[in-house]
């Protein structure tokens, strides 16, 4: 009696997208977070239309190289820099003309619809239309950056395997990623995350009520404005030497350098600025109890070598029991954390 043998499955892909004011990225990426092609292209600056026609593009380009083989292309995860509401999915860009309220996800199934093929399936193979769904196209799961970038960490990267994570970047601005349970939280109109508002002052300074008090605390800007207040004219560290010269040559780099040096003065505006920031992630731990705090953006990383403050600082406002639990961590994944944060969101939905 033969036995019936099973076929083997098809490998499955997804398609990751990151669209941001310079360039647009689609990427090919597999179920275990392999890249296995890029493309890029300017982001075009005339209409929300074009940037989706870009997009369209893109995934074509990718939906079409010789690195897909077989596989079957399962969704498509977008990253954009801005607002998602939770109910529309309409994107918001603060600062981008033409992006408000903005129905990508509707301009991008339309867009791939036009193409006149399935880019389901690959184009090496021929398969009936009712063997798939009923929609001729991958799902579109749209997402901020930030979230993706949560995503990606909790993926493949300095939190893998965890699905309570929360990604915390801090340059010019403080922005917070969460996932709960491995989904994204959002809140009730996708502004969940806003630790650049955490209250962690008795008193209410000039800019806390236009910018938040730890984004006033611990960002670029603060870090060299506090360089600045601390130094005094009879300072002999280089970095007042520096301040007396022209204060307009200091920076957030020039700052760390200098007390990753031992300089003093340094030291003390990058250690006050770590407290800052462990501060506000002992809130973030004790409010969603994460498995993971990852510490990312410009200034985030630039503080790795000074994280054991941040950590004490932050163990000190945090319940024992809850910060044992929680690793605080730097990003791992650079430039690539958007692309597979993207992709990791659209499989799981």
């Amino acid at each position: 009696m033969k036995t019936r043998t099973s076929q083997p499955q098809p490998a499955k892909s997804v398609i990751g997208v990151e669209f941001n004011r310079a360039h647009i990225t689609a990427a090919l990426i597999d179920e275990r977070g392999q890249m296995l092609a890029r493309r890029q292209n300017e982001t075009p600056q005339r209409t929300t239309r074009a940037v989706a026609l870009e997009m369209t593009r893109l995934i074509l380009n990718v939906a079409s190289t010789k690195e897909r083989g077989n596989s079957l292309i399962t969704a498509i995860g977008v990253s954009v820099p801005g607002l998602v509401d939770p109910t529309t999915r309409r994107i918001s860009i603060s600062g981008l003309k033409g992006w408000t309220r903005v129905d990508l996800r509707r301009m991008l199934e339309e867009g791939l619809s036009n193409l006149g093929h399935d880019i389901r399936i690959p184009t090496n193979e021929r398969r009936a239309r009712a063997q798939l769904s009923i929609s001729s196209q991958p799902t579109i799961a749209i997402q901020s950056h930030i979230s993706c970038a949560a995503a990606a960490e909790s993926w493949s990267g300095a939190a893998r395997g965890k699905n309570n994570v929360v990604f915390a970047s801090f340059g010019e601005e403080i922005e917070v990623g969460i996932l709960a349970d491995g989904r994204v939280l959002q809140g009730s109109s996708g502004l969940a995350g806003l630790a650049g508002w955490l209250s962690l002052s008795e008193s209410n300074k000039p800019g806390y009520e236009v910018r938040g008090c730890l984004a006033t605390e611990a960002t670029i800007a603060s870090l060299t404005r506090r360089a600045i207040e601390e130094w005094s004219d009879s300072s002999t560290s280089m970095l007042g030497k520096i301040i007396k010269a022209d204060p307009m040559q200091l920076d957030a780099e020039t700052i760390i350098r200098a007390a990753r040096g031992g300089d003093p003065l340094a030291l003390k505006v990058v250690n006050e600025t770590c407290r800052w920031i462990g501060r506000g992630i002992a809130n973030l731990i004790s409010i969603l109890n994460p498995d993971a705090v990852v510490i990312g953006g410009e200034l985030g990383l630039s503080l790795r070598p000074f994280y054991d403050v941040v950590r004490e600082e932050a163990g000190r406002w945090t319940s024992a029991e809850v910060f044992r639990s929680c690793r605080i961590v730097s990003a791992s994944l650079g430039d690539e954390a958007r692309l597979l944060g993207a992709a990791r969101l659209a499989l799981l939905k």
